[in-house]
């Protein structure tokens, strides 16, 4: 998430997901936004996905949740870069079959919730690409943070902790292979 983040920002920057979506589609033919306009009036009924055929990628969202994000609303950013997270994960690459059978019924229709173990990669993915390495900086509270950069304060409070983790650290410090290994 961070290289992706990266590829669009300076470490420093907070951006509205709305613009970073418009500028991976602006360098890209075959990425684009779709969106649609539903009756419901409740902004937790607004949803967005991803499709993805081949080279092709489609963000479908919801117009109500794209204006909501254009103009600051830290939920709806978080759901954008929540979809962007499912995308840089490859999670649309595990079959149709496996997804299926992780829906639950619930009062609002089929959904995810227990969450997946894709669906909290893609929160925990959607956090690290909103903060970047604003998550490392201990002298930022996790609300100062969640407000700058658009995003959930439970989840960048939850990222934060990750990052002070020593694994996670280690993880970091580790030394990269300098060539690309390749498995028979």
């Amino acid at each position: 998430m961070l290289w992706l983040r990266r590829e669009l920002y300076d470490d420093g920057e907070f951006f509205k997901v709305p613009d970073a979506w418009a500028a991976i589609c602006e360098e890209s033919e075959t990425w684009k936004l779709k969106t649609y306009r539903t009756e419901l009036l409740e902004d937790y009924k607004r949803k967005a996905g991803i499709v993805v055929l081949g080279d092709y990628v489609t963000l479908s969202a919801d117009e109500r949740l794209w204006e909501n994000a254009r103009r600051g609303c830290k939920l709806s950013n978080y759901i954008l870069a929540h979809e962007i997270g499912h995308l840089t994960l490859d999670h649309h690459a595990k079959g149709a079959i496996t997804k299926n059978f992780q829906l639950f019924s619930g009062p609002n229709g089929m959904s995810n919730v227990p969450p997946t173990v894709e669906e909290l990669e893609a929160n925990l993915a959607a956090v690290f690409f909103q903060c970047g390495v604003a998550l490392k900086d201990r002298q930022i509270d996790a609300v100062q943070l969640a407000h700058r950069a658009f995003s959930d304060v439970h989840y960048v409070k939850k990222a934060q902790r990750i990052v002070q983790l020593d694994v996670f650290q280690q993880e970091l410090r580790r030394p990269r292979p300098k060539v690309e290994r390749v498995i028979l």
